[in-house]
């Protein structure tokens, strides 16, 4: 098991950190750097760290992870694509699917739509349904996608849907990650330059150790999530490894973004300050497809049937 970083995905991650940092239209700019066509977990993974570090609405959770079971050769390179992988109520019949999806992200600007039917993996064309915009959390743009019958297409079987569930997991352990990694930068950075009584608060001894807390936390989150990742890349089982990544990311995405918001202060809390936005980015995605507690109860139910 070697996790280093391979050249592949160092160099992912330099052009996208380059991109994302300084472009206007990073989704359309990535596209055109061939960052949009990776495919393979690990270098979809340090891709979307960058994009949490960016703390940018940029799509590529949705379309590299949730919707590339839909993807086709005649799509353009910033192609926006979605899915709805936790979805389990949608009924596909006589070739149509019926089915109300909810809080969908970027719904409002993809072209399809994966999803999970009882006999696998479907996808269907949003031109062909409802798509009723709903803000999220963190302001974001989502969608209610209504379908009334609407055409579908059979991606797979039930293991094909199921691998892409736990794809969907793992992505979003790394996006979670990236912005959890950027919040405790912008507070180790802020802690050293902001002083009282004479000298820089990460000095003294609360400060300290609840950073370092919260640097424990981010290491357990990115060892966690690299198991899972690479072990779904060698195609080896990885629901237990999963799981594991899951409740890591959820806690800790929601343990650090605390410990950063306490140690800004009331300064954490302006809107015009871009922890703000990393705040409510991860309250926005750690309780996707279940939080901490429901990835307890998955691996209490894989110990039970052991």
């Amino acid at each position: 098991m070697d996790w280093t970083p391979s050249d592949m995905q160092t160099a992912i991650a330099d052009l996208a950190k380059q991109v994302l940092r300084s472009s206007r239209s990073p989704w359309t700019d990535l596209g055109e750097a061939g960052l949009t066509d990776v495919s393979d977990m690990l270098d979809v993974m340090a891709l979307l760290e960058q994009v949490g570090r960016s703390g940018a609405y940029v799509p590529a959770l949705e379309t590299l992870v949730f919707g590339a079971p839909a993807r086709t050769e005649d799509d353009p390179p910033d192609v926006v694509l979605t899915g709805a992988p936790w979805e389990t109520r949608a009924l596909v019949q006589g070739g149509g699917c019926v089915a109300v999806f909810e809080a969908v992200p970027s719904a409002t600007v993809a072209q399809r739509l994966v999803f999970t039917g009882r006999k696998g993996l479907y996808a269907v064309s949003l031109a062909d349904c409802e798509v009723e915009p709903q803000e999220g959390t963190n302001g974001d743009v989502q969608g209610r996608v209504v379908a009334h019958g609407a055409p579908v297409v059979r991606l797979g079987d039930w293991k094909v849907a199921h691998a892409w569930r736990l794809r969907c997991d793992v992505g979003v352990c790394a996006l979670l990650y990236g912005l959890s990694r950027e919040a405790l930068i912008m507070t180790a950075k802020y802690t050293s330059t902001r002083e009282q009584f004479g000298r820089p608060i990460a000095t003294f001894q609360a400060v300290s150790q609840r950073a370092a807390d919260a640097w424990i936390q981010l290491n357990a989150m990115e060892l966690t999530t690299l198991q899972a990742a690479w072990r779904l890349q060698q195609g080896l089982p990885a629901d237990r490894e999963v799981a594991i990544a899951r409740y890591q990311a959820s806690e800790g995405a929601h343990r650090i973004l605390a410990a950063a918001q306490h140690l800004h202060g009331g300064h954490g809390f302006d809107k015009d300050y871009a922890l703000h936005r990393y705040f409510l980015t991860v309250k926005a995605w750690e309780l996707v497809g279940g939080g901490a507690s429901a990835q307890l109860a998955r691996l209490g139910d894989w110990i039970a049937a052991k």
